[in-house]
Order: structure tokens, then C-alpha cells, then sequence
């Protein structure tokens, strides 16, 4: 197995088609079937289905194919970096962001990184920390800002900020920033919240675990826009952090309440992968996020947050 045979691969896979294929590898189309068939020898199975429409993946070929694209993109990555000038930084970063905290974020790591570092290629992805912490393990981001303290051996978390939870009701609510609610008086409450893998389900469901609480679910969603518009609404509460839903608080959609209660808090980490090397690149993006993250809060733009990041 080799890198052309795996471009080759990819290539094809993409445009299901061998003519297409060789014209976008600039080689005639009798090589191109020898890469393939060189490679399905090697392997000793058949990666492609052949017929008169296309060429289609088998089963075994959807199995190779997120492999086949990694290898290229680090091999991608090796060449940028490789033949970066000096002092300067290149590179492809691929970064997820929880959805909670996106809209802070995003714009304001983008604009960073495009003005320091103009020949580094950026991708975000946004999502819960479940589906982050996936697609780190998979290789298929480089570094996340994620909820997360579930200690993992492939993974590496370097904690940012904490954060407490509030109760989120909507502007006809009777809920008041001032007033501090137990667990108990928001237990009768009927809550919109996330479906699991997402973190926050599961902490919301261990604190009223341990306060021997009833957890009352009106609606589940795994869109952060579709809990806050039901709440919005009327339909019934949830349990975010003020940063979640910081616009549409101060557009008067809203009405928030602190919860009694130390267990109702999150932590945000910056986790990368601990088993992969990681380039020079990526290392610096992820001290610049670092420093993203601190602006965000020294300028009040993050409520609630409490920096706990140690160097």
C-alpha cells in the first residue's frame, strides 16, 4: 500500500467513475485500474463494485476510506509544514466547538487565526462533547473546545474555564435573575433538554441523582437552537449556562435563575489527542485558542466564567 495507490482510491471513490478519475490524476486509465487492482490484491479484498452506472464502494471499501483519508491529510500536513518558510506557520487545523459556546468563539478564533497566521488553513466544527470527543478519538479534528472531565487515554484535557448552570425559563416566566432556586423547588418544573451522548444530560441527571430528585422531561432535542426556542416559546424550561443563551437574555426572550446547588457547573477544556504527534502548527493554534478563550472573559464577554487554566 502507498500514497498513489491510496490517492488513486480516494479519487475515484469521490467521482465513481475511472475515466474522471484518471483525467483528474493526469494518468491514463488503464494505470489507474492497476493501482486499484494492486491494491485490492494487497489487501485481498475488493474495495469497489464495478458496474455500467459507476463504481460504487463495497463494504470493505467504506472501511478503508476514512483510513485512506487521513493518511493523505497528514501526509498533506508533513508537506506544509515541511516546506513552510522560515518563521513561517502552515498548516491545515480542523477545530471543534461546543455548540454552547460557537457563537462566542468562532468568529473571534477565526479572525485570530487568519490575521497572525494568513497560511493556515481552518476548519471549525461545531457540536456537543460527545460528538467532539468522537471525532477527536477518530482523528478526524485536531483539537476541540469541549465540556468534558472524563479522564480517556487517547484523549488529553487541559481544563479553561468553569461555569454555573441556570435554570432558563421564558420572558412570561415568573423567574428572577436575584432570586436563587434549590433543586426542589425545580424539580415540578417540566425541562427541554438534550439527548444523550451530550455531557449536560448526563450531569443534570446526576445531580438530581444525588439529590433524590424527580427529573421532569417535557421534550428532548440534540439542536441547542430548538431547546432554546421551545423555551422561548413557552413550552417549558432547561438548564444551560448563561453564555448559551446570552442574546437572546439580553433581548428580553428570557429569564434566568441561578441554582442552588455546586454541582450544577460545567468545565470547559481544551482537549487534543495524546497518542498522535502532534505538528508545530497545531501546537500554536492551540496556545492562541488558549488565549482567545482568556480575552473572551477579561473583555466580559463570556458571563458567569472563572478562568482556571494553569501554565
Amino acid at each position: 500500500m502507498d500514497i498513489k495507490q491510496l490517492r488513486t482510491f480516494v479519487t475515484i471513490l469521490e467521482v465513481e467513475n475511472l475515466t474522471k478519475a484518471a483525467a483528474m490524476l493526469n494518468i491514463v486509465q488503464p494505470a489507474v485500474s492497476r493501482q486499484i487492482q494492486m491494491l485490492e490484491e494487497e489487501l485481498g479484498v475488493k474495495l469497489f463494485n464495478r458496474s455500467r452506472h459507476g463504481m460504487a464502494l463495497t463494504e470493505d471499501g467504506k472501511l478503508l476510506e476514512p483510513y485512506a483519508r487521513r493518511i493523505l491529510e497528514e501526509v498533506e500536513t508533513a508537506k506544509l509544514e515541511l516546506t513552510a518558510n522560515k518563521g513561517m506557520i502552515r498548516g491545515k487545523v480542523h477545530i471543534g466547538v461546543l455548540s454552547s459556546i460557537s457563537e462566542l468563539l468562532s468568529a473571534l478564533i477565526m479572525k485570530l487565526i487568519k490575521e497572525k497566521y494568513p497560511e493556515v488553513q481552518v476548519k471549525i466544527s461545531v457540536g456537543y462533547s460527545g460528538h467532539l470527543k468522537e471525532w477527536l478519538e477518530a482523528g478526524d479534528i485536531d483539537l476541540a473546545l469541549m465540556y468534558d472531565t472524563t479522564p480517556s487515554k487517547l484523549i488529553d484535557l487541559t481544563p479553561l474555564v468553569k461555569e454555573p448552570l441556570f435554570l432558563i425559563g421564558s420572558a412570561q416566566s415568573t423567574l428572577q435573575q436575584n432570586e436563587v432556586l434549590e433543586l426542589k423547588k425545580i424539580e415540578p418544573f417540566p425541562l427541554i433538554l438534550p439527548f444523550h451522548p451530550h455531557r449536560l444530560r448526563s450531569l443534570i441527571e446526576q445531580a438530581y441523582k444525588q439529590n433524590e430528585a424527580n427529573l421532569k422531561i417535557y421534550a428532548e432535542t440534540n439542536d441547542l437552537n430548538i431547546q432554546k426556542q421551545l423555551v422561548i416559546q413557552d413550552f417549558g424550561y432547561t438548564i444551560l449556562p448563561l453564555v448559551s443563551v446570552i442574546n437572546e437574555y439580553r433581548a428580553g426572550l428570557i429569564k434566568v435563575t441561578p441554582i442552588l446547588d455546586p454541582s450544577f457547573s460545567r468545565v470547559i477544556t481544551l482537549a487534543t489527542h495524546s497518542t498522535r504527534n502532534i505538528p508545530k502548527h497545531i501546537r500554536i493554534i492551540s496556545r492562541e485558542i488558549i488565549g482567545c478563550v482568556e480575552q473572551s472573559i477579561d473583555e466580559k464577554k463570556w458571563p458567569n466564567a472563572q478562568w482556571i487554566y494553569e501554565s
